[in-house]
């Protein structure tokens, strides 16, 4: 009797509400191409920005990663800012050697929490019409996730942000800063080192085929380089920089398979369908603040799947509204329907 009354009263589940919650969804059509070539379905993502030395001046370059959503091959570029048309210059590097995609998908501004500051802001400084105009004369179709929701990457989001986060950290802990041509050949090593990564199940017998990497796919053969060689901590401080980037490549080896091999346990999770969000229902809004000091919010619009499950909400706080997952929402009050 007690949890009856104590489900029912509002104050409680204001604080108490668990996040809402629904079946998987099916893999998007774009992770299901099979018939076309690699880089047709891309995802983008931005990080940095990283400080280099120019002359006697430090300045600051970002990289730009693009993955192939369907044979998950990485394609890494470096933009010298954060400008609008630098983001249209490095997509353009992409169709040059890549080829034409048809279709993009990247976070919308506001899901780069764990960036810099500077770089939020400029993304939403972007002209999203000049993009645009671009990506029609191309035939580009380019999708944004929606606010906050960064997980409806699914996988190849989460491998960015591995990436993101080691390279990162590497970058971070180097003592001598990169110069331009050490950082592109320092992105080509770490590109070359994704792209040999397995992407099928290894098979410990001796008679089976080899293990299947982007690579194959991309140059119709392994991507077979030379033996790295040994390479330790004092090559950092060397003058030949050349050893001090191959010891970059090498921390990032052993720190992104540290990042990258739990991602490869499957997860036994959101396998049963839960009660849709309802027009009129009640919400917590999930933000970076305290539990306490989350909005209130009414739901006002909700978009299904092809499953018919709502994922997606809109929603009316006191001032303004809002597009959010539903992952993102606690469920106060269910509306009287």
């Amino acid at each position: 009797m007690i949890k009856g009354i104590v489900s029912k009263c509002v104050i409680c589940r204001k604080y108490c509400a668990p996040f809402v919650d629904q079946k998987m969804a099916n893999l998007p059509k774009e992770r299901l191409i099979s018939d076309k070539p690699p880089f047709t379905m891309v995802g983008m993502d931005f990080f940095g920005p990283f400080q280099i030395k120019q002359g006697r001046s430090l300045v600051k370059r970002y990289g730009v990663i693009f993955t192939c959503l369907s044979i998950r091959a990485v394609h890494l570029e470096i933009a010298h800012s954060m400008d609008t048309d630098s983001c249209i210059n490095a997509i353009r590097r992409l169709i040059s050697r890549r080829g034409n995609p048809e279709f993009i998908r990247s976070d919308n501004g506001t899901n780069l929490v764990g960036a810099e500051r500077e770089m939020r802001e400029e993304i939403e400084r972007w002209n999203i019409d000049k993009i645009n105009n671009f990506m029609l004369q191309k035939s580009i179709k380019w999708a944004f996730n929606p606010p906050a929701a960064s997980h409806f990457g699914g996988v190849w989001e989460r491998l960015i942000r591995s990436v993101r986060k080691v390279l990162y950290s590497v970058m971070q802990e180097q003592s001598l800063r990169l110069n331009d041509e050490n950082l592109n050949t320092l992105f080509c090593e770490v590109e070359a080192i994704l792209n040999n990564r397995p992407i099928s199940e290894v098979s410990e017998h001796v008679d089976d085929l080899k293990v299947l990497t982007p690579n194959h796919l991309l140059l119709l053969r392994p991507g077979e380089y030379f033996p790295p060689g040994t390479f330790c901590k004092t090559d950092n401080y060397v003058r030949r920089r050349w050893r001090q980037i191959q010891y970059l490549a090498d921390i990032f080896w052993k720190r992104w398979t540290h990042e990258y091999l739990p991602l490869l346990q499957s997860r036994q999770k959101w396998n049963s369908e839960k009660r849709n969000l309802k027009i009129g229902d009640i919400v917590l809004i999930q933000d970076n603040t305290p539990r306490n000091l989350w909005n209130l919010g009414r739901i006002i619009e909700v978009l299904k799947d092809k499953s018919d499950n709502v994922r997606i909400v809109r929603l009316k706080t006191y001032s303004t509204t809002l597009l959010r997952p539903v992952a993102k929402l606690c469920l106060v009050l269910e509306a009287d329907i």
